[in-house]
């Protein structure tokens, strides 16, 4: 996709239907994801709107699942230069004012229309027309009344949700001399705890962030969701361009309300509090062999102890392997290793370039 504009568009629209297209749904749990979808806001990229009908996000979904991400760009509208029955001043004007008033009659919004309308010679909305667009818009009265739905954010299988984050870890030697800090970019697997990667950096930049996830999807598979904060490194067009690519859904916590990635938070303290604690930094040579005995700690103590998060004396590891196995509809296996080098991984990175057709993640 060789158009900013057109990418942009694309992925935007990816976001809105990931969820609705990277999971076994049936019909009824579609229908009502979408609804749910529908009554929310979005910062539509060249648009006036700021919602999305049910029957468009099936659309895009159905497109999605055809032609991947290159389907969802913007497609030339047949009806270009050609009047619409409900322009976008006049869906803008009908969504203030049923917001103002969810217990408006469609008798009386269409009465208000009427007197609202400037030009004497526009032809009256019908009756139905407002309905259908009402209903698409979520914009009835059950839609507007209905209570919010409030799920427990929690997994049931292995790669369902991933959590990822930043940790500010030691000072360590820096080659040449001195010390320098060391950043520590971690993943974490929601329903088993287990680490599919965790590996200090010398920055917090991106190409930090984006080596840790290749390292993990190459290790463990690939999640639905990734669960990350509001960070810029964790907007970056690059990690939703990979997102897209390798079918996740970004999920990004509302800011103060870090409950959302508690789980993360949990294993950095356990790094503090276990492996930092116990390690003798002047023995430490630099982030090599600081990478290595993090790992170890993880393979050998933290991936085999048992979990207070988890079922009674059950492990990360073992709870990895129940939740696998239970998993085999939704679980994705690891790309093929061709695909998670870092040269094919930075093709997917840059804009310019893309996979080859032999190379594709789905």
């Amino acid at each position: 996709m060789d158009d900013p504009k057109s990418e942009k568009v694309a992925l935007f629209r990816y976001g809105l239907i990931a969820t609705l297209v990277l999971e076994r749904l049936s019909r009824g749990e579609l229908m009502r994801r979408a609804r749910e979808l529908a009554t929310l806001h979005y910062d539509i990229p060249w648009s006036e709107r700021t919602t999305i009908s049910v029957g468009t996000l099936l659309k895009w979904a159905n497109r999605y699942r055809k032609g991947g991400l290159e389907a969802l760009g913007p497609a030339r509208r047949k009806d270009r230069g050609k009047s619409r029955v409900i322009s976008p001043q006049l869906a803008q004007l009908i969504e203030r004012l049923m917001r103002e008033n969810p217990h408006r009659t469609g008798t009386t919004l269409l009465r208000e229309l009427a007197l609202s309308s400037d030009d004497p010679t526009t032809a009256p909305l019908s009756a139905a027309t407002l309905y259908r667009f009402l209903k698409e818009q979520g914009l009835t009265q059950k839609q507007l009344l209905a209570p919010p739905a409030h799920k427990k954010f929690e997994a049931e299988f292995a790669n369902q949700i991933w959590q990822s984050d930043m940790m500010f870890g030691p000072y360590i030697p820096r080659p040449g001399g001195g010390k320098q800090q060391a950043m520590l970019y971690a993943i974490l697997d929601d329903a088993s705890r287990l680490i599919p990667h965790a590996q200090f950096y010398a920055d917090e930049g991106l190409e930090s962030l984006l080596d840790c996830t290749r390292q993990a999807v190459a290790a463990r598979g690939i999640p639905v969701r990734l669960y990350v904060d509001n960070g810029k490194v964790y907007r970056s067009a690059q990690l939703a361009r990979i997102a897209a690519t390798l079918g996740i859904l970004i999920v990004h916590t509302p800011p103060y309300q870090p409950e959302g990635r508690g789980k993360i938070e949990r294993f950095f303290r356990s790094v503090r509090e276990q492996f930092l604690a116990s390690l003798d930094l002047k023995q430490v040579s630099g982030m090599e062999d600081l990478n290595t005995r993090l790992d170890a700690w993880i393979q050998t103590a933290y991936h085999r102890t048992p979990h207070g998060g988890l079922a009674p004396n059950t492990t990360p590891l073992q709870r990895w392997g129940s939740a696998t196995s239970s998993a085999s509809a939704n679980c994705r296996p690891p790309p093929m290793s061709a695909v998670c080098s870092s040269t094919a991984w930075d093709r997917v990175v840059r804009r310019d370039s893309h996979l080859p057709a032999s190379e594709t993640f789905l």
